[in-house]
């Protein structure tokens, strides 16, 4: 009896499929529009001294979708953390003290997880806030 339905269920099948020329002439014109998303996460895994004098400060991921890709950007305290380093990945950027710093640019969307460390400055680290920000281009 299975095979009877399966055989029926063939040949419906056949029945409904177009010809070759009808199936050039027909097609479907999906458009879908996606709205743009972007975030970041830290997740602090201890202090730690890591290679170089470099202090770990944990790690964080990264997701952005928008097209024309995103800068990650870094803002503290105006006026601390002058001459400290960060260290994301293989993107390195020193502090100037100013409040901001662009840490990366991607040229097209991206998910990733990154490791983050800092060589402190003259001052060590005088501010207890490190913010990371997706800004998509």
């Amino acid at each position: 009896m299975v095979r009877k339905v399966s055989l029926a269920m063939g040949c419906l099948a056949l029945a409904v499929l177009p010809s070759a020329a009808q199936a050039a002439a027909m097609g479907y014109n999906l458009q879908l529009t996606v709205p743009v998303f972007c975030s970041v996460r830290h997740q602090p895994t201890g202090g730690g001294i890591m290679d170089h004098g470099a202090v770990s400060l944990g790690t964080f991921r990264e997701y952005c979708n928008a097209p024309g890709g995103y800068e990650l950007v870094v803002t503290y305290a105006p006026g601390s953390l002058r001459g400290a380093t960060l260290i994301a990945g293989n993107d390195v950027v020193v502090l100037n003290g100013s409040g901001q710093a662009v840490l990366s640019h991607t040229t097209g969307p991206r998910i990733r997880e990154r490791i983050i460390a800092s060589i402190p400055g003259e001052n060590g680290f005088d501010t207890d806030r490190l913010d990371l920000q997706i800004l998509p281009i």
